[in-house]
């Protein structure tokens, strides 16, 4: 896309934004109402990347952009900023943050690229006091968790490895089971906000072993899914009869066939 592409692309919002002749929908629209979509949109995009689909990428990565033009948009009728100040923001960010490459400052490795990077955002002021940032919770829970593990790791507030990670996971597995074996079922809703507590603690760290591991358990989690998905899918297409009507043995011997087929 070059510059006129742009612009012309600015322009089409701008009219989808016309008091006279916009479109009623996008009338409609402000900061809040569009966020689900922003949200959706770039979880949509998320799987085009691990599918690597490039085609489809292509399209996702425009709905995402068309949530920040909708945006900025918004913005721009409030006279607070519009997309060019918004690219003009991001270039100048880009350059001050990346002096090994603009200002051919010497760099040895990473690690000073990282250690650079963090300087820059604290003369900025973007580093904030506090080790965990609010703004880390407003992340879905996976990939808050992962953040705030990351964090509180820089302050030696972490475990040493994944062998000790798995010790507490197993830890607030016994926990958990422990809270489930309530007297009866009389007693169970006594014991309901315990068990949701006991069984976030071992959500959490699960996300903290995964990313001792290596991985980003919310990246993780989203393979699982989509891997149960088309497992799933191709149980119901194996089925000689509708699913629902299939006993539980039944069930299982599908499930054991499509894992068969995957080998």
């Amino acid at each position: 896309m070059n510059s006129t592409n742009f612009q012309d692309l600015v322009k089409t919002i701008s009219a989808l934004r016309d008091p006279d002749s916009g479109c009623p929908w996008d009338l409609e629209q402000d900061h809040q109402s569009l966020s689900p979509y922003l949200i959706e949109e770039t979880y949509e995009l998320l799987e085009t990347l691990q599918s690597r689909n490039y085609k489809e990428m292509k399209e996702e990565l425009g709905d995402v952009l068309l949530q920040i033009l909708l945006h900025s948009e918004l913005a721009s009728e409030k006279n607070e900023f519009d997309i060019f100040d918004v690219c003009q923001s991001l270039n100048e960010k880009m350059i001050r943050r990346h002096p090994h490459v603009f200002q051919k400052q010497k760099t040895v490795s990473i690690e000073d690229l990282k250690e650079n990077w963090e300087k820059t955002k604290k003369s900025e002021g973007k580093i904030e006091t506090k080790y965990i940032k609010k703004k880390d919770l407003h992340l879905p829970s996976l990939a808050s968790a992962h953040k705030i593990g990351e964090r509180t790791n820089k302050v030696k507030f972490d475990w040493e490895n994944s062998e000790e990670t798995f010790k507490q996971f197993e830890a607030e597995i016994i926990e958990l089971k422990n809270t489930l074996g309530c007297p009866s079922k009389s007693k169970f809703s006594q014991f309901e906000n315990t068990i949701e507590e006991e069984l976030g603690d071992v959500l959490f760290t699960l996300a903290q072993l995964s990313r001792h591991l290596g991985f980003n358990a919310e990246l993780t989690l989203k393979k699982a899914n989509l891997k149960f998905y088309q497992r799933f899918q191709e149980m119901i297409e194996l089925s000689d009869k509708d699913f629902s009507e299939l006993d539980q043995s039944e069930k299982e011997e599908l499930w054991k066939k499509v894992k068969e087929n995957e080998k």
